[in-house]
């Protein structure tokens, strides 16, 4: 399977924490997986004195990279490669820093394992499902081989009955959910209900069910404010009842919130009865959140 076009820039702040975290050594050879527009790879090169070597799908960010590289004199190699069969074995990077979507993290996992011991792995935005990291703070997320893989503490099945995801508008978003599959066997999982299947795009972290855990991508493409759309994620086992889907685009803090059934009954209803009522339980969600 193709890797997951979708890119978002990391700040400045987080890449430098990502660093520090990952304790990035000058003359290390760093790999930037999904490098984007080359940022990460420029800072840990003029920054850091790292040896930089970056992958990226798209060709156009790619080449975005090689200029601003070229820019600033910074040696580096651009691979215009899908990562998931990119050569990353040849030359061993001593770092791997990687902001990638949860379902790429977890495709990624086997290669990332097969790399040497001494290979530290930093993601950032979202953690590697089914590992543990060493070191985590600030939505960045260190690894260090061989993992310490985590065992599934969720019985089969999705891992709620649904879920409330509000997001910004007129911008591209992604959240995850979890799947844990009652039987061995190819993973399939559909969008039902035409209007969330025309605004959402799903992405299994797996194409066979062993046990674990699977992350379901849920990109959602660019919305209007106001929207509110209601649909289900199924899938190809008839024992596993439907996902809900409740999306609302505000302006309001995006999160998720995961929903029982009698809170999908609930949300249903807003729903039903209009946006009034909606808001008030986003309100509500959102107060109940730590700070």
């Amino acid at each position: 399977m193709p890797g997951w076009p979708f890119w978002a820039a990391t700040s400045d702040e987080r890449i430098e924490l990502a660093f520090d975290l990952v304790r990035l050594q000058a003359g290390e050879r760093l790999l930037d997986i999904g490098c984007g527009d080359g940022r990460v790879l420029l800072r840990a090169a003029a920054l850091r004195g790292a040896q930089v070597t970056g992958i990226e799908l798209d060709a156009e960010l790619a080449a975005s990279a090689r200029a601003l590289l070229a820019e600033h004199g910074v040696e580096a190699t651009i691979l215009e490669a899908d990562f998931t069969t990119a050569p990353i074995e040849d030359e061993p990077p001593d770092v791997v820093f990687a902001y990638l979507s949860p379902s790429t993290l977890q495709r990624l996992r086997p290669r990332l394992a097969a790399l040497p011991n001494t290979t530290r792995i930093v993601t950032t935005g979202y953690a590697i499902p089914g590992w543990q990291p060493q070191v985590a703070g600030g939505r960045c997320y260190v690894y260090l081989l061989p993992p310490l893989v985590e065992e599934p503490t969720t019985s089969p099945g999705w891992v709620s009955a649904g879920v409330l995801v509000a997001i910004h508008p007129d911008a591209p978003s992604l959240v995850a959910v979890k799947l844990r599959p009652r039987h061995a066997g190819p993973i399939e999982v559909s969008v039902e209900g035409e209007e969330l299947a025309g605004a959402m795009t799903v992405r299994t972290g797996a194409d066979e069910g062993t046990g674990d855990e699977v992350v379901v991508d849920l990109r959602f493409e660019p919305l209007p404010a106001g929207t509110v759309i209601r649909g289900a994620l199924t899938t190809n086992d008839a024992d596993e009842p439907p996902f809900q889907v409740f999306v609302v685009v505000d302006e309001g803090d995006p999160g998720m919130w995961g929903l029982s059934p009698s809170l999908c009954d609930r949300v249903g209803a807003a729903v039903a009865e209009g946006h009034s009522g909606l808001a008030d339980l986003l309100d509500e969600a959102r107060r109940a959140e730590p700070d």
